[in-house]
């Protein structure tokens, strides 16, 4: 359910750029050049040479998808909230990893409830950060996806100066001519964006309502928890986000499918077949199983067959709601051939001697 949750109306946009303004000359948020250089020296030498940076837990729901969509020169970094002594700017921090890393542009993304943007960049750095504010997303890794076009370095932005003399003056006069053409295109995209972005809003809200009718009850419920639990994990496993995302949207859509198309009874049967289900492949995906399987290989037995079993459990999940569409499309019976018992098993049966090789239970 919470795919739909996800939009907002765009007037957000307007108050959290005014909030991060605040926020970004708020008194004691000054610091001495050298901190700021230590601490941005040392996210730099942590991050390498990855795109799209996740520092001390902080994250973004499309981590994974977010670092291959990256135009070439863009680097994101995550950080998490500053806390009221904050002493190094996000602005600061973007500014000084982009000298380190020599990137055209970094997008500093400060993880909160609703995330913040500080940017630095060889182009226009105050368009770039009221366009992802535009957006109005929660996440800072969505707003960032929506505009990646706009991250292109524009072609010739490394040309040498142009002649002085009356050569310079007619280039000047022809620049400011492109840029007056280039404002009002820019005027009109957002202008376009701002409409669509509110006729999404007012679709999602439609949705959002025909899924919680589709959810009612008690096994409903668990399954509008269970699609929300899973959405909160794309960002957490990156190797599967982009799988259980598309998981999450699939079965939302199918109960919205299902009301619309379906019968009461079907609707009973796949609340009860998808809380089961739901049910199994979580526990199989907490953090405390698959979550420290990826972060601890070295303690488990089989560490790789054991998350390729749950991955392999994540498809065919998945392909099982979107062959249920298709049979709700076609007014089929709806068919349920998914068995996630042998997972469960595994995972509930995890011992000791599968954490620590060397000991018995």
């Amino acid at each position: 359910m919470g795919c739909f949750r996800r939009a907002r109306s765009a007037g957000l946009a307007g108050l959290a750029l005014a909030g991060a303004l605040l926020a970004a000359g708020a008194p004691g948020a000054l610091a001495s050049p050298a901190h700021a250089a230590s601490k941005a020296g040392r996210i730099a030498q942590s991050c390498g040479e990855q795109p799209v940076c996740l520092v001390d837990g902080a994250s973004v729901e499309n981590a994974a998808e977010l670092g291959s969509a990256l135009p070439e020169g863009v680097r994101v970094v995550v950080i998490p909230q500053p806390d009221q002594a904050q002493s190094v700017p996000s602005s600061t921090i973007a500014a000084e990893l982009r000298s380190a890393t020599g990137a055209e542009t970094v997008i500093v993304i400060e993880d909160r409830a609703t995330d913040r943007f500080a940017v630095s960049s060889a182009g226009d750095a105050a368009a770039i950060t009221e366009a992802l504010y535009s957006q109005g997303a929660s996440d800072g890794g969505t707003a960032v996806a929506a505009i990646r076009d706009e991250l292109v370095p524009a072609a010739g932005a490394d040309a040498p100066d142009a002649a002085i003399g009356a050569g310079a003056g007619i280039i000047a006069g022809a620049a400011l001519a492109v840029a007056a053409v280039a404002a009002g295109a820019v005027w009109l995209i957002l202008r376009r964006r701002r409409r669509r972005e509110r006729t999404a809003f007012a679709i999602s809200a439609k949705l959002e309502k025909e899924l919680a009718a589709a959810l009612d009850g008690e096994d409903g419920a668990y399954v509008s928890e269970a699609v929300d639990a899973l959405e909160e994990l794309t960002g957490a496993y990156p190797d599967l986000g982009e799988r259980i995302a598309a998981l999450a949207q699939h079965v939302s859509e199918l109960f919205v499918r299902v009301r619309r198309r379906g019968t009461d009874q079907q609707i009973r049967l796949l609340q009860s077949q998808y809380k089961d289900t739901l049910s199994k492949l979580l526990k199989a995906l907490h953090e405390d199983y698959y979550g420290d399987i990826l972060r601890n290989p070295q303690y488990w037995s089989n560490p790789e067959a054991r998350l390729a079993e749950v991955r392999r459990a994540v498809e065919s999940v998945d392909q099982q709601a979107v062959e249920n569409i298709r049979q709700v499309n076609e007014s089929r019976d709806l068919e349920f051939k998914v068995a996630l018992d042998s997972l469960i098993k595994t995972v509930a049966e995890a011992k000791l001697s599968d954490v620590y090789p060397d000991r018995e239970s």
